[in-house]
């Protein structure tokens, strides 16, 4: 739908709509709002549903403060709108039919929604915004991908930076406003300590296996021998440590299933006092190759 001009002398337009010649775009929504009119300026306007050439409006006088428009509908009944009063227009069963004003917004500028009221482009339709009186949405629900485009594209807290975006250059994520992680050229810097998830199990007897996707490092208690030390979701280039801690009693064994690997194939030996630590690294070079490194006994 477009707002056509008759007569304009009208120069100030509502905030995000663009004059274009002798025609403005609005989408079909609701929220139009008249700013500010100043000096003698006045337009002469006829608001049309394009498909169906349908009249809608005409704004014909002003006087220093109000604005008089005439609806198509109530063709003999001319309504007054004060500066900053918001005209806004409703789709009932796909057709435009409604206009008033909502005096309880003042003076403001701008097109303004209500709650869970959303702003719907493409023919599907493929994407909304809106804000359902508890969060705000831009939501891709229809064909391709959601893209944000710019030179640099930043997201905001209330006062701060929380990540940025540099075409050609780096992505940066902040805590608190401070950066500490940001990509390179060639890889990736953080700034602080970067702290891998660590399973730290005090109960660990008979068959106990290593999710290594859930976790990086393991630091197990021994209760009892290990039987079989089982591994999944290992990722090839994973790195860590794993602790073997010995109970109150001490002596405790571990017996490794076949995904890991240890030098000459030696297995593991651990320190046998109570209470002692033990240090095993380890690296995944394939599926199912976990390889550990030597032990480093008796921790504490």
């Amino acid at each position: 739908m477009a707002i056509q001009f008759a007569n304009n002398a009208y120069s100030t337009l509502a905030s995000g709509i663009t004059n274009s010649a002798t025609s403005i775009t609005l989408t079909t929504g609701e929220g139009a709002r008249f700013p500010a009119l100043t000096g003698s300026n006045y337009f002469l306007a006829t608001l049309i549903d394009t498909s169906n050439n349908l009249e809608i409006v005409k704004c014909t006088t002003r006087s220093t403060d109000v604005l008089t428009v005439v609806r198509a509908q109530e063709s003999t009944t001319a309504r007054a709108y004060a500066t900053g009063d918001r005209i806004e227009l409703r789709i009932t069963a796909g057709v435009l039919d409604a206009l008033y004003d909502d005096t309880t917004i003042g003076g403001a500028t701008g097109a303004d929604f209500n709650d869970s009221v959303k702003l719907r482009f493409g023919a599907a339709p493929d994407l909304e915004i809106y804000h359902d009186g508890s969060h705000s949405y831009v939501t891709d629900i229809g064909t391709g991908n959601l893209k944000l485009g710019g030179s640099q594209v930043d997201i905001l807290g209330t006062a701060e930076t929380m990540a940025t975006f540099v075409d050609d250059g780096a992505v940066t994520l902040y805590h608190n406003n401070v950066a500490k992680i940001a990509t390179t050229a060639n890889g990736l810097t953080v700034t602080g300590t970067a702290i891998a998830t660590t399973d730290t199990d005090t109960s660990n007897t008979g068959t106990v296996d290593l999710d290594f996707a859930a976790k990086q490092n393991f630091v197990l208690t021994l209760t009892g021998n290990i039987t079989s030390l089982t591994a999944s979701n290992e990722q090839v280039g994973q790195s860590g440590f794993i602790a073997f801690i010995q109970d109150g009693t001490g002596s405790r064994t571990v017996s490794l299933h076949g995904d890991y690997e240890t030098a000459a194939t030696a297995g593991l030996t651990l320190t046998t006092t109570a209470a002692a630590v033990d240090l095993v690294p380890y690296v995944v070079i394939a599926a199912s190759r976990i390889l550990l490194g030597k032990p480093q006994l008796a921790f504490g």
